[in-house]
């Protein structure tokens, strides 16, 4: 009997601020995705998600039926049922620093960092920024360190949008 090989871990960098340091298609997309909340309606989303081949992920699969239109998902996903919450979250989570994600042969750029390098704010303001990455419906949900879970946005190093979501 053959045991399947465990994958690698992700070798995370420590975390960042330095856009420029981002490659081009990510600063592709992350300014299109900005572009897109400047006009305050979830419905502008479509133009980055769309920019993609294969849409980004935003819950579990099964948690929506197949086909869902990624606008009513983020809608539903939304607190307020019209996208308000997660236009203001994904607003927040791209102010954040971001990290370098090597996930095998795949390089992915993750905001906010402190998703996956945990560590105590230094100031008020810090801890509500933080705060404000995390949707009202996963206040209750605890990650591993019983602490809520960040929404966390992925974008690969080739510009492709991979995950805008709070799952581990």
């Amino acid at each position: 009997m053959t045991r399947a090989k465990k994958p690698a871990p992700d070798v995370v960098s420590g975390p960042s601020t330095d856009l420029a340091a981002l490659p081009a298609p990510v600063t592709a997309i992350r300014e299109k995705i900005l572009a897109a909340l400047e006009k305050n309606d979830v419905e502008a989303l479509r133009v980055p998600i769309d920019w993609n081949e294969v849409r980004p992920l935003f819950a579990k699969s099964g948690t929506f039926k197949a086909g869902t239109d990624p606008i009513e998902i983020l809608k539903a996903l939304s607190f307020d049922g019209r996208g308000r919450e997660i236009l203001a979250i994904l607003r927040a989570v791209l102010a954040q620093p971001f990290v370098k994600v090597a996930r095998g042969p795949v390089t992915l750029y993750e905001w906010p960092a402190f998703a996956r390098h945990p560590a105590p704010a230094a100031t008020n303001d810090e801890a509500r920024a933080r705060w404000r990455c995390v949707r009202f419906a996963d206040l209750a949900r605890s990650n591993a360190e019983g602490k809520p879970r960040p929404m966390r946005l992925g974008i690969a190093a080739d510009g492709v949008w991979h995950y805008f979501w709070s799952e581990d």
